[in-house]
């Protein structure tokens, strides 16, 4: 009883132990993530394949471009070649056509650097009533002419109603002394003929003489009072009707003024301009403008000859590329320029050969990566050939 109960004690240890255990299912696990870690691999195998032949593909392309470059590189420079090996008078005679095109880009540029006299406002006013000119600039001065010849007839006839006005208030200041003074004369005679009377005078012959040149010279006192009367009423008359004319021409010519003057400031407003002298140097500046403007699109003309002229005559050394010495003019006429060229040339080309021989290295390595991987894995060859021929399409 006591082996038996050891033995099942002993059973209980080993099964009960840890209930979760259990060796079969632990034992199938494990095959099960080896055969998973192997897939991996050769997943992992595979995708390192696809990336190196990628590696190839990019680089065979960089490649084909650098040696398209190269080429273009080296026709360059076999280019610069012909062109420094000319004889003296065909390259003066290139040298002469490069010299033009620079003196006539030199001249354009200085053309269109020159700061403008208008301003834009300016500018937009002038070529919006180009048409009306310069019959816009005589009009604008014959009419200020003509505004300041009736102003200055207004001043005249405002002066001229002033003087007539106090001419008739002078006129009637003096027929009112005048009649004053009748008044007084009148009384001073009535008082000399009661005196006479009074005294007796009358009765004697001496007295009666006198009376005599009294009344006379009485009459052409009041003869003299009488013309001096009339004449001050014909001249208050006349200055009157002189005066009544004066207004009337002056209110025609306020009509004129006011017309003119207003034609003149809506002139003046369309312009954008205070006077006709400042709307005169405003066109005048347009013209010259207009010149400018005339003159660079004649030197453009000439410029645009002047390259086809040179690339014709560059032509006929039988280059790659005769276009492009069109850009290269400075170094067509200074020899320091051509030796720039010339080395910045060589550095072009060695460095193309690096980057070529780059690529090619990375091509190299690729390729010894992707045998590598078959040596390993023969079982994966068809598929690492399958993954090469898909990139060799």
């Amino acid at each position: 009883m006591s082996i038996f109960k050891r033995r099942k004690k002993e059973k209980k240890q080993y099964v009960y132990m840890d209930p979760e255990l259990d060796i079969e299912e632990e034992f199938r696990k494990r095959r099960g993530a080896e055969k998973k870690d192997k897939e991996f691999a050769a997943i992992e195998s595979l995708q390192y394949v696809h990336t190196q032949c990628q590696v190839i593909s990019e680089a065979s392309e960089y490649i084909e471009e650098l040696k398209t470059e190269s080429q273009a590189v080296e026709n360059y420079i076999s280019d610069v070649r012909i062109v420094s090996s000319q004889d003296k008078k065909k390259a003066a005679a290139i040298k002469n056509a490069a010299s033009r095109i620079l003196d006539l880009k030199e001249q354009r540029k200085k053309l269109r650097n020159e700061k403008s006299k208008l301003t834009k406002s300016q500018n937009e006013v002038m070529q919006r009533y180009e048409s009306e000119f310069p019959k816009a600039l005589s009009n604008l001065q014959n009419d200020e002419k003509y505004c300041s010849a009736v102003k200055h007839d207004m001043n005249m006839l405002e002066a001229e109603k002033r003087s007539l006005k106090e001419d008739v208030d002078n006129y009637v200041l003096r027929r009112n002394n005048i009649r004053n003074i009748v008044v007084i004369s009148l009384l001073g005679i009535i008082a000399v003929y009661i005196l006479f009377i009074a005294t007796g005078q009358l009765k004697k012959d001496n007295g009666q003489t006198i009376f005599m040149v009294v009344l006379l010279g009485s009459a052409a006192y009041a003869a003299l009072i009488v013309f001096l009367l009339k004449k001050a009423a014909y001249n208050f008359r006349l200055n009157e009707k002189k005066l009544a004319r004066a207004i009337t021409l002056l209110n025609k010519t306020k009509i004129k003024y006011v017309n003119i003057k207003n034609s003149v400031d809506y002139q003046c407003e369309k312009f954008r301009v205070k006077n006709s002298y400042e709307l005169g140097r405003i066109y005048g500046q347009y013209l010259e403008e207009q010149k400018k403007n005339e003159k660079f699109r004649a030197m453009s003309i000439e410029f645009e000859q002047a390259c086809d002229d040179f690339a014709e005559l560059i032509g006929t050394l039988g280059l790659h590329d005769p276009q492009v010495w069109v850009a290269q003019i400075y170094a067509i006429v200074d020899e320091g320029n051509m030796k720039e060229l010339k080395r910045s040339l060589d550095e072009r080309k060695r460095n193309l050969r690096d980057r070529i021989d780059y690529n090619y290295d990375r091509i190299d390595k690729s390729k010894q990566a992707i045998t590598n991987v078959m040596m390993k894995n023969p079982d994966l060859k068809s598929e690492i050939m399958e993954i090469i021929d898909s990139y060799d399409r």
